[in-house]
């Protein structure tokens, strides 16, 4: 695969990308993660890069070495809402409670829809109706006291 995405020194982004899906709809994901490495390693500024070698780690079941990626992803884009998801994803997996509400929060906040993945997600469901989670969840924490609403409308 070597030849297909690297030329004279230089990494075809283009084929390497192409490359690197195929072998994950393939299910082959440590040769794809392997083709993801030589992306971030002639580009280690993209953060797409790290993100897709996340994604094919994470696949492959290499926990580490995908939260790794993501967390380069985050460094060179703070704002990716799907790092911060699968962050969270594989801290749960991990058992890091704190971890995993940690980035889901921040995933909600930068992109709403994800909220709605705590019904699918097999590692995150758990987590659905965790207090600590619940408190953190945007318009989504319980009023502490059951009849403030009654007072602030009756009174």
């Amino acid at each position: 695969m070597r030849p297909l995405v690297q030329r004279k020194d230089a990494v075809d982004p283009e084929a390497a990308a192409l490359a690197a899906a195929c072998l994950g709809t393939d299910g082959k994901y440590l040769e794809a993660a392997r083709i993801d490495q030589i992306m971030c390693d002639a580009n280690p500024s993209n953060p797409q890069g790290w993100n897709s070698l996340g994604f094919d780690l994470l696949n492959a079941g290499d926990l580490e070495g995908a939260a790794a990626a993501y967390l380069r992803a985050l460094e060179l884009e703070p704002g990716r809402a799907s790092a911060h998801y699968n962050l969270a994803r594989i801290a749960a997996r991990m058992r890091d409670k704190p971890k995993a509400i940690e980035h889901f929060v921040k995933a909600v906040e930068l992109q709403a829809d994800y909220l709605d993945r705590l019904d699918e997600d097999p590692d995150l469901r758990p987590l659905k109706d965790d207090p600590d989670l619940q408190d953190r969840l945007p318009g989504q924490a319980p009023n502490a006291d059951p009849y403030a609403e009654y007072y602030a409308t009756e009174s």
